[in-house]
């Protein structure tokens, strides 16, 4: 049985963040509990790099680092514990939905921040008004709704972590035709996308996509897959 379009997007944004989690800020994936989102997530845990799972009550502390008055005071000296903003990786925030606004504003400083981190929001809402804050929403570059699919229809396959490694050094000398970003714009504005942050993050899904297939040069196919897979959920 063949995977449904659904679950195929899915797997293919998942690769293209393996290859840039930095250029493409992550991903958000709506779905209930259950064996589906337990497959996603399978899948999640395949992808290189370091990961860590966060809650939507995580301190600044954690986030950030801060002073450890303890081990300050027993040294005599300041000792600072590293928080998970100074090590690059994959966070993953499970009941996304509950995402608060402070929460939302210090997660979007730390993507800003350039050092290569993406953020994997796990949605479980049930309503259309339960959702992750449109303010992270706008930073990662894929929306994916898992809604729907039965479990016999999904299985955790992805690039092999070599592949990915190939796709990623690959990238850095893809060629990019001069028409793609001003494509990518037009297409965005046709959709009634007024963030000027998507046709951004469908470039580097376009890059990442011809990295994955072995491309020397970013094709026009790269570029309607990235539009595919970055704007239907922005679309007004």
């Amino acid at each position: 049985m063949s995977a449904p379009p659904a679950w195929t997007r899915t797997l293919r944004a998942m690769a293209a963040l393996a290859v840039d989690p930095g250029g493409l800020g992550g991903l958000t994936l709506r779905a209930r509990a259950g064996p589906v989102r337990q497959t996603a997530e399978a899948a999640l845990a395949k992808l290189p790099g370091p990961q860590r799972r966060i809650h939507p009550k995580i301190s600044d502390t954690q986030l950030f680092g801060g002073l450890n008055i303890a081990a300050s005071l027993a040294e005599g000296r300041m000792v600072r514990d590293p928080g998970l903003a100074e090590t690059p990786g994959l966070l993953i925030l499970p009941m996304a939905e509950r995402c608060s606004a402070g929460l939302a504003a210090r997660l979007g400083q730390l993507l800003d921040a350039g050092k290569g981190h993406a953020l994997v929001m796990l949605d479980e809402g049930a309503e259309p008004e339960e959702a992750a804050p449109d303010s992270l929403l706008d930073r990662l570059a894929f929306h994916l709704d898992l809604s729907g699919l039965h479990w016999a229809q999904v299985a955790a396959t992805l690039p092999a972590p070599a592949e990915i490694d190939a796709a990623r050094a690959r990238r850095a000398s893809l060629s990019l035709p001069e028409t793609s970003l001003a494509t990518l714009t037009v297409l965005a504005a046709q959709f009634g996308i007024d963030s000027l942050r998507a046709p951004i993050l469908a470039l580097a899904a376009a890059r990442a996509l011809a990295a994955l297939d072995g491309a020397g040069i970013v094709t026009e196919a790269h570029v309607t897959e990235a539009a595919e897979l970055v704007y239907p959920a922005r679309a007004t």
